[in-house]
Protein backbone atom coordinates (compact mmCIF):
# COMPACT_ATOMS: atom_id res chain seq x y z
CA UNK A 1 0.00 0.00 0.00
CA UNK A 2 1.14 3.64 -0.65
CA UNK A 3 1.84 5.71 1.74
CA UNK A 4 1.11 9.46 0.55
CA UNK A 5 3.43 12.22 2.33
CA UNK A 6 4.50 16.23 1.72
CA UNK A 7 6.90 18.18 3.48
CA UNK A 8 6.67 21.58 3.11
CA UNK A 9 9.51 23.61 4.20
CA UNK A 10 9.31 26.83 5.81
CA UNK A 11 10.16 29.85 3.47
CA UNK A 12 10.86 32.57 6.29
CA UNK A 13 12.15 32.83 9.90
CA UNK A 14 8.92 32.28 11.89
CA UNK A 15 7.50 30.97 9.34
CA UNK A 16 5.45 26.92 9.26
CA UNK A 17 6.72 23.84 7.51
CA UNK A 18 3.97 21.21 6.62
CA UNK A 19 3.98 17.65 6.59
CA UNK A 20 0.78 16.65 4.74
CA UNK A 21 0.42 13.01 4.89
CA UNK A 22 -2.25 9.74 4.98
CA UNK A 23 -2.53 7.97 8.62
CA UNK A 24 -0.22 5.52 7.47
CA UNK A 25 2.28 7.14 6.51
CA UNK A 26 2.81 9.37 9.50
CA UNK A 27 2.46 6.02 11.52
CA UNK A 28 5.65 5.23 9.07
CA UNK A 29 7.27 8.19 9.51
CA UNK A 30 7.18 7.98 13.30
CA UNK A 31 8.13 4.24 13.08
CA UNK A 32 11.45 5.95 11.23
CA UNK A 33 12.08 8.81 13.41
CA UNK A 34 12.52 6.35 16.54
CA UNK A 35 14.75 4.40 14.67
CA UNK A 36 17.13 7.05 13.29
CA UNK A 37 16.75 8.61 17.62
CA UNK A 38 17.96 5.57 19.10
CA UNK A 39 19.75 3.60 16.24
CA UNK A 40 23.63 3.40 16.55
CA UNK A 41 24.07 5.13 13.49
CA UNK A 42 21.42 7.84 13.51
CA UNK A 43 20.39 7.99 10.25
CA UNK A 44 17.17 6.00 8.76
CA UNK A 45 15.30 6.15 5.42
CA UNK A 46 11.97 5.74 4.46
CA UNK A 47 10.11 5.36 0.89
CA UNK A 48 6.32 7.58 0.39
CA UNK A 49 4.88 8.62 -2.87
CA UNK A 50 3.34 11.98 -3.78
CA UNK A 51 0.04 12.76 -4.88
CA UNK A 52 1.39 12.50 -8.32
CA UNK A 53 2.18 7.93 -7.39
CA UNK A 54 5.67 9.13 -7.81
CA UNK A 55 8.47 7.34 -5.15
CA UNK A 56 11.12 9.33 -3.11
CA UNK A 57 13.14 8.27 -0.27
CA UNK A 58 13.08 10.81 2.70
CA UNK A 59 16.28 10.39 4.78
CA UNK A 60 16.21 11.41 8.79
CA UNK A 61 19.69 12.73 10.13
CA UNK A 62 20.05 13.13 13.63
CA UNK A 63 24.01 12.00 14.08
CA UNK A 64 25.27 15.89 13.08
CA UNK A 65 27.99 17.05 15.02
CA UNK A 66 27.85 21.02 16.50
CA UNK A 67 30.55 22.14 13.66
CA UNK A 68 27.88 20.72 10.93
CA UNK A 69 25.11 22.26 12.34
CA UNK A 70 27.35 25.80 12.47
CA UNK A 71 27.63 25.49 9.30
CA UNK A 72 24.23 24.02 7.90
CA UNK A 73 22.24 26.49 6.06
CA UNK A 74 18.60 26.82 7.04
CA UNK A 75 16.06 25.33 5.06
CA UNK A 76 15.30 28.39 3.08
CA UNK A 77 18.49 29.66 2.16
CA UNK A 78 18.76 28.11 -1.50
CA UNK A 79 22.20 27.19 -0.74
CA UNK A 80 21.17 24.48 1.99
CA UNK A 81 21.89 21.09 1.21
CA UNK A 82 21.86 18.38 3.54
CA UNK A 83 23.13 15.99 1.05
CA UNK A 84 26.55 17.41 2.25
CA UNK A 85 26.23 16.45 5.91
CA UNK A 86 28.73 13.68 6.56
CA UNK A 87 26.85 10.92 8.25
CA UNK A 88 24.82 11.44 4.89
CA UNK A 89 27.75 11.11 1.97
CA UNK A 90 29.04 8.04 4.18
CA UNK A 91 25.46 6.18 3.76
CA UNK A 92 25.45 7.20 0.40
CA UNK A 93 29.20 5.69 -0.52
CA UNK A 94 28.08 2.41 1.41
CA UNK A 95 24.99 2.29 -0.56
CA UNK A 96 26.78 2.58 -3.84
CA UNK A 97 28.93 0.25 -2.89
CA UNK A 98 26.78 -2.47 -1.71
Amino acid sequence: MKKRLHLYPHREPGGRAYVVAEPGALRALATAAENAARGVVGFETIKFYSSDGHEFELALVCDVSEEEWQQLPVPSDKNSNPAQLSIVQMFDELKQTA
